[in-house]
């Protein structure tokens, strides 16, 4: 039999599919652990570290990281979305110091939204001077224009705006390209240009009556209401067309504006319709009638011109055999019956034919021409990023691609070529195996709570309350830690095969020719195998389980200084990551108390004990939670159980009391209360200390 190493080194940096699906590869697994161990400033940290509209994301991002997360397959993904807004509302945001500029030449970013925002802050990170400009009032694009009240309140969009402004980057507001200055202007102060101008602009539908009384567009309804307090008068019906999710914002818009009633139709049948599924459910639970297969016809209107309804007409497909939009229309007409109509069927670039002055070529359709290879326009040194060019999508892909600018940006004032393509590439890996999947235990996601629905469309509060502290807690402890959990040191495995008999996942395995291996994909970092190995050849590879045990000796010796010391091995998670119990341990812990965090005491071994009372603590504790069907880990109480034991026989046989060692299982509510179970174990200590810590004591 022989073994085969572990995957070999590869130039490219290897994501967990979380963060392969995130646009900008936000570090998930970090920010997502950081919650789970009660960390929050840690987790907003990770998430600024990549994203300068963290509060955005929080409230909004279409999580595409969650259509990747591997325990999707298993019962739901993890709500990581909504773990980042907990991060965002609980962590202390931290105060932004300015860049230094390092860099002689300026850039001007045209246009203030996502994309335009992460060029901007990448840039000046870099050490170039960069100003942006915005056309409207507020810095944000469309999420700042045209995303509800009720979705995302502006407070947190600012704050995010704040953020890039403070690394030194000049935010000019009400300042429009076109109008204000020109390109031949900025090139004068600046030499690189990013236009990143998003697409403002409403589209409709030329049928008859389109153009009546009550007729309006997505994206100018959107503003009013969210900046205008636009109000229906009694008795409007509003009849929405569309199906995206900005039809989604329409909708309920809608109705927090005084509408009686709100249908919405589209082209494609339920299953079809592009809007995130979460939207049109709670659109339908605020009482949107929804009726999709049906394509609009004409407006119907009265001999007055006044709206009576919206004729529509059967849709049999929408697509043809290659994915193109082409609509297939029926026979079959009907009436819906309303008396106010609001297109929202997407949206376009302003009239870009003024940048053809200079020297901005424009194609057929009106949009800027650009390389995809550089980012530039046909004129040098100028660049474009975002929805402009790369057409509709989330605020997050926006940004993705103003990172991409930045660095194109970047290596044409370097004078070095530049491919798109060619950077940031990294490798993910698979889902987890069907064996796997049927071995992992069952972990209910937890809802993000919302206001309930009669409630919330009467107003524009947020709708959604977020996750409390336990809920967080409990959700952020789902995550399988992928491949970050076991790893074979092969110059020291034996190849003995007891992580093969140990591990309750099957993740090592023999191949039909003898080949062993630990697949490290597979691993649910459990962490049994690491200590049962003989040889200690396996080691995880993440490091926030072994970086915990390796704090035991310098808080042995803290402790030992303030009287006979007892060291606590407890779980991380769970109760023991409460706010309630960490400011315990920052200000209430006795001196003489040492407590080592571990992410989860089956991975307390019995040389870790043996070490504390080697290293000179009297009694040693391994605390683990008693509402184990909460726990990620299978059978926890069973090994932690089992390790103290063992520790028990060795010191016996050592002369040593075996109740120096002892193992506790605590509720919730025993943990809120640890003095309480600390004056216990430390009594025990003292008492272990007076008799000098041999034979039984009495």
């Amino acid at each position: 039999m022989s073994k085969v190493k572990n995957n070999a080194a590869t130039l490219l940096p290897e994501y967990p599919p979380c963060q392969a699906g995130c646009p900008i590869n936000t570090d998930v697994q970090e920010y997502v652990r950081q919650i789970a161990v009660g960390n929050h400033t840690s987790a907003l940290e990770a998430i600024m570290k990549i994203n300068p509209l963290s509060a955005v994301c929080g409230m909004i991002c279409a999580h595409p990281c969650e259509d990747e997360c591997r325990r999707k397959d298993v019962d739901g993904a993890v709500s990581i979305r909504a773990l980042k807004r907990f991060a965002v509302e609980n962590g202390s945001w931290p105060e932004v110091k300015k860049v230094e500029t390092s860099r002689p030449e300026k850039v001007a970013v045209v246009g203030g939204g996502p994309g335009g925002l992460m060029v901007a802050r990448e840039l000046a990170q870099m050490g170039f001077a960069v100003t942006v400009f915005e056309r409207t009032a507020e810095c944000g694009g469309a999420v700042a224009s045209y995303i509800p009240h009720y979705r995302l309140p502006m407070e947190w969009l600012r704050r995010d705006v704040a953020q890039v402004a403070g690394l030194g980057v000049e935010i000019k507001t009400g300042t429009e390209l076109g109008k204000d200055f020109s390109i031949d202007d900025l090139a004068k102060d600046y030499q690189a240009v990013v236009l990143a101008m998003g697409l403002p602009v409403s589209r409709a539908i030329p049928i008859p009556g389109n153009n009546a009384k009550g007729v309006m567009l997505a994206l100018p309804f959107l503003h009013d209401a969210k900046f205008n307090g636009f109000k229906f008068e009694p008795g409007r019906r509003v009849i929405v067309i569309g199906g995206g999710n900005v039809a989604m914002d329409v909708a309920r818009t809608a109705l927090r504006c005084g509408a009686k009633e709100v249908k919405l139709g589209c082209l494609e049948c339920r299953e079809e319709m592009p809007a995130f599924e979460w939207e049109i459910e709670e659109a339908i639970d605020e009482g949107v009638e929804m009726f999709p297969g049906w394509g609009p016809k004409e407006i119907t209107l009265d001999g007055s011109g006044n709206i009576t309804g919206l004729e529509v007409q059967e849709c049999l497909s929408v697509f043809d055999e290659q994915k193109r939009f082409s609509p297939k229309l029926g026979d079959t007409c009907q009436l819906v019956d309303g008396n106010t109509v609001i297109f929202a069927i997407g949206q376009g670039n302003d009239n870009l034919s003024y940048l053809k002055e200079f020297g901005i070529e424009l194609t057929e359709r009106g949009i800027i021409k650009f390389d995809a290879r550089t980012l530039q326009t046909t004129r040098p040194g100028v660049f474009a990023c975002g929805e402009l060019v790369f057409g509709p999508g989330s605020a997050v892909k926006a940004m993705s691609t103003g990172r991409k600018t930045a660095l194109a940006v970047k290596a044409h004032l370097d004078g070095v070529p530049f491919d798109a393509d060619k950077v940031e590439q990294f490798t993910t890996f698979d889902g987890l195996s069907a064996t796997t999947i049927e071995k992992v235990k069952l972990v209910e996601r937890v809802s993000v709570p919302l206001l309930d629905a009669k409630t919330r469309k009467t107003h524009f509060e947020h709708a959604e309350t977020g996750y409390t502290e336990q809920m967080a807690l409990c959700e952020s402890r789902r995550c399988m830690d992928c491949a970050a959990g076991a790893e074979c040191i092969d110059e020291l495995c034996a190849v003995c095969l007891t992580c093969l008999r140990t591990c309750p996942y099957g993740v090592p395995s023999i191949d039909e020719n003898g080949i062993f291996t630990i697949r490290n994909v597979e691993c649910q970092a459990c962490g049994l195998c690491v200590g049962i190995c003989p040889a200690s050849a396996i080691r995880f590879r993440n490091y926030y389980a072994q970086a915990s045990l390796d704090r035991l000796e310098e808080a042995v010796k803290s402790a030992q200084q303030n009287g006979p010391a007892a060291v606590v091995f407890c779980c991380s998670y769970g109760a023991f990551a409460e706010q309630s119990f960490l400011e315990y341990l920052n200000n209430g812990r006795p001196a003489n108390l040492a407590v080592v965090r571990v992410p989860c005491v089956a991975k307390v071994e019995v040389v870790n004990m043996l070490q504390a009372l080697e290293l000179g603590a009297e009694a040693v504790f391994v605390a683990g939670c008693e509402q184990e069907e909460e726990c990620s880990y299978r059978d926890v109480a069973k090994w932690a159980g089992q390790r103290v034991m063992r520790a028990k026989e060795i010191i016996a046989e050592l002369g040593l009391a075996q109740e120096r060692v002892e193992h506790l299982n605590l509720a919730p509510d025993e943990v809120r209360n640890f003095a309480q179970t600390a004056e216990s174990f430390l009594a025990k200590a003292k008492n272990v200390a007076e008799i000098g810590g041999g034979g039984e004591s009495k």
